[in-house]
């Protein structure tokens, strides 16, 4: 993306001096977090009435996101100083530029601020919806492939029949998580698996699963040797944090499942409505 340097209104923009005493920038902090690209955004702006417009929701912070080889562009507005972006790292791989601004919300009439440059004063200025305000920091990072496939998991969960129970159970005591689930459930299981709802299956077993195995890291037990804890462990130090923090106070087991099947109730609820989706076409 080119940004142009030449408006026919005054741009807050530390290459120009359309005002005076006068800064805006943004830092900006890019993360890769269980199949997530998160993006840290803290907007500085030293204008006061620029400050009051989007505060009024006049105008508004923008951060312009473009990946080019897949013609990924969009933007995120927001009124607050702190934003959080979170993006499938699927959708971003590569160079990818961020961009930020203040753009005009609703069209602004009549508009002045007193650090403007003398040359405006007195001059009749016009913002009409979406034209750039001011002009922050533009940086440009790389991605790159995410080398673990996190539903890699049946690799280190094994999904059984069981004889005896009506309930799921899981064992952790075993160098696999092995999973019991009743006569029923395991055929519905292998039957589906494969089908347009796979993710809400390996959801509805993995995701209670895992819940289970991350409330019980505490015990005394030790599962440092068991190859499903060294996998999980690898996972959660590529996206660091300890696994020891996981069924903490800070990092809840619940959180923790579903931060490793990245967001798995989201991705069931989208599988469930394109399936819903197709049927009422075809209806």
């Amino acid at each position: 993306m080119k940004i142009s340097t030449s408006y026919p209104y005054p741009v807050l923009f530390m290459n120009n001096d359309d005002y005076v005493d006068s800064s805006f920038h943004a830092e900006i902090d890019v993360k890769e977090l269980f199949g997530e690209v998160v993006i840290y955004v803290t907007y500085h702006l030293d204008n006061k009435e620029m400050l009051g417009l989007i505060e009024e929701e006049a105008c508004t912070f923008i951060l312009h996101v473009e990946y080019g080889q897949t013609s990924y562009r969009r933007i995120f507005p927001t009124t607050k100083v702190n934003q959080e972006i979170h993006i499938p790292s699927d959708k971003l791989r590569g160079k990818v530029e961020l961009f930020s601004f203040v753009t005009a919300n609703t069209t602004i009439e009549n508009y002045t601020n007193s650090n403007l440059n003398d040359f405006y004063k007195g001059a009749p200025i016009v913002f009409e919806k979406g034209n750039i305000m001011a002009i922050g920091d533009a940086i440009e990072t790389t991605l790159f492939e995410d080398d673990v496939d996190l539903l890699n998991l049946p690799s280190i969960i094994k999904v059984t029949q069981s004889e005896r129970s009506e309930y799921m159970e899981v064992d952790i005591t075993q160098d696999l998580l092995i999973v019991s689930l009743p006569k029923y459930e395991y055929e519905q299981y292998i039957h589906n698996r494969k089908s347009v709802l796979k993710q809400t299956i390996l959801s509805n077993v993995f995701l209670p699963s895992l819940v289970q195995v991350f409330s019980k890291l505490d015990e005394s037990y030790d599962f440092e040797d068991s190859t499903w804890y060294q996998v999980l462990e690898k996972i959660f130090a590529e996206n660091n944090i300890r696994i020891e923090e996981v069924g903490t106070d800070s990092l809840s087991a619940l959180k923790a499942a579903q931060m490793v099947l990245r967001k798995p109730i989201k991705t069931s609820f989208e599988e469930i409505e394109k399936e819903s989706s197709h049927r009422e076409g075809e209806a």
